[in-house]
This record gives structure tokens, sequence and C-alpha cells, in this order.
């Protein structure tokens, strides 16, 4: 199935559809047979005790399509929400890893971080530039302990994370992929190209929320964002609460459309991109206020 027909696909399925086709073989597959859509391609993302403190996760082939078209305006995610490509002690070859290869891309964690790429990429490229960086191969994982990064390597996929990094993080532990709330959150937010979830601590009040982008065109973009509650109580809290935010603000947040979740507890609010400085991504950076209401609850 295409890329482009897989996002067709995602953005037409029903709730209990899309979760299930994604988790399934008819779903949208990558290199090596790799899921690249969500919720499926969160099925290495895994925890033991709590789910992670956040995981990002961004469709690299529509956010390259997305960065050419407009390199300034989709700056955000340039670097493909990954680290590796933000540091500023980035080496020229940037560990050999190619943009343009990535299907899909995972980050996990805001602090002790690690993540994974999907896509199709020269496995013999990548390990010279490793090699060339003074990487060191160790049980299949290429490590440079002063710099503290490691990597495991294959055409299909690359996993990366700090000096202790290993590739049983990916496989060990209960799977986000099984995680209702991720289900919750993932169908609320649809078709998106990047999305960024944010854990809440174990009893709070909004258990996961998560910003999704969304771009019909360079030109018609819109950000979403899916909170999930614990009751309905404090979903109707929040909804007021985000309603008094935006009608406070309306030149920041113009047009902007506060609904109920179907067939759970929480809110969807949908703010588009209407004027040429709201550029994607800006509800993460500068307008925050949003996130600083849902820190009320």
């Amino acid at each position: 199935m295409s890329s482009d027909r897989c996002r067709g696909y995602r953005s037409a399925a029903g709730a209990g559809a899309a979760i299930s086709v994604l988790l399934t073989a008819t779903g949208c597959m990558g290199a090596g047979g790799a899921e690249t859509a969500l919720p499926g391609v969160l099925e290495q993302v895994r925890y033991t005790v709590l789910p992670p403190d956040g995981v990002t996760f961004v469709d690299a082939e529509r956010a390259n399509e997305l960065v050419d078209e407009d390199p300034e305006r989709f700056a955000f995610v340039a670097d493909l929400g990954t680290p590796l490509l933000a540091g500023y002690d980035l080496p020229g070859n940037r560990y050999g890893l190619d943009p343009a290869g990535a299907e899909a891309t995972v980050t996990v964690g805001f602090h002790d971080h690690y993540g994974y790429w999907v896509g199709r990429f020269d496995e013999d490229d990548v390990t010279e530039a490793l090699e060339d960086d003074g990487f060191e191969r160790e049980d299949g994982l290429w490590r440079d302990e002063e710099a503290g990064i490691t990597f495991q390597v294959s055409g299909g996929q690359i996993a990366w994370g700090d000096e202790d990094f290993t590739p049983a993080r990916l496989s060990e532990g209960e799977s986000l992929a099984d995680e209702p709330a991720y289900g919750e959150v993932t169908d609320c937010l649809g078709d998106v190209y990047r999305a960024d979830f944010i854990q809440g601590e174990e009893g709070a009040a909004i258990p996961l929320y998560a910003y999704g982008h969304v771009a019909d065109s360079p030109e018609e973009t819109a950000t979403v964002l899916c909170v999930l509650t614990d009751d309905g109580g404090t979903a109707d809290e929040a909804a007021g609460l985000l309603r008094d935010t935006i009608e406070a603000h309306p030149e920041t947040y113009p047009d902007a459309e506060v609904t109920s979740l179907d067939g759970a507890d929480g809110v969807r609010v949908t703010v588009p991109d209407t004027a040429p400085e709201q550029v994607p991504g800006r509800l993460l950076s500068t307008d925050v206020g949003l996130m600083l209401t849902l820190s009320q609850l």
C-alpha cells in the first residue's frame, strides 16, 4: 500500500477500524514489513512499569514533502522530531543518516530518550559514517562512549539511544500499541504528519494528551489537541477552561473549535493557522497557552 493511499485510508477509517487495521498485516507497512503509521508504529515503544513521559511520532515521508515545499514554514519537522539531527555538535555526515530514506520516526522520552527510524537505508553508508566518527561495533551495536550514543543499524530500521541503550528496550515489556489511552488519543488525532504525546503522572486528572499536526496542503495547516481525562466531569471542566483561553486570545487561536471526544472522556481542540506568522509547531513552542491551561486541572 503506498504512503498516499495509507494516509487517505487512515483519514477515512472509523474509530475501531483504524486501530484494528493498523495493527494487522493490512496496515501501512514500510521496509522490512515494519509499521509506519499510528498506532502500529508505536508497537516497539515499550514500558515495564509506567509509560514514557513523552513520545514524538513523525510521518517522515509527508514531513519531507512539506519541508521541500516550504523549508521555513515547516522547519520544526526538518529534524524529523529527533535530537539526532538537532544537536549543536552534529557531525557533518550526520552519522550517515539520510532523512530522505526515512518513512517514519519515533522519539521516546523527554530526557532519557531513545528511538527508531523505519525506512530504506543504505546500511553500508551508515556504518561507514559511524566508523569514520569513531564508533566501535560490539554485539551488533555501534557505540561511542565519549559521545554517549549507540546505534543499531539495518537496511529497514535504525534504532538509537544513549551509551546504555540495548535492543531489549524495543522488545521487552508492554507495548504502547496495546495501551487503551494511546488508542483513544490516536483515534482522536486522525491523519497527522507529526504527533507529540505527553503522559500525565500516575492518577492524574489528564492521563494523556497529544498535539497532532495536519496539512491538507503546505498552505492549509492546523493543530489538533486531543486530551484524555479520567472522567466526564473533568472533560467538561477542561473544555470550559480551554474555551475561556481561546476566547481570551482570538488572534492566537482563530476559528478554533472545542468538541468532546467520541467514545471516551476527553476534549478535542482544532486550531487552524490563518495568519502568515502562524506556522506549524507554534502551539508547542511560542503559543503555549492551551498547554498551560491544562496544567490547571
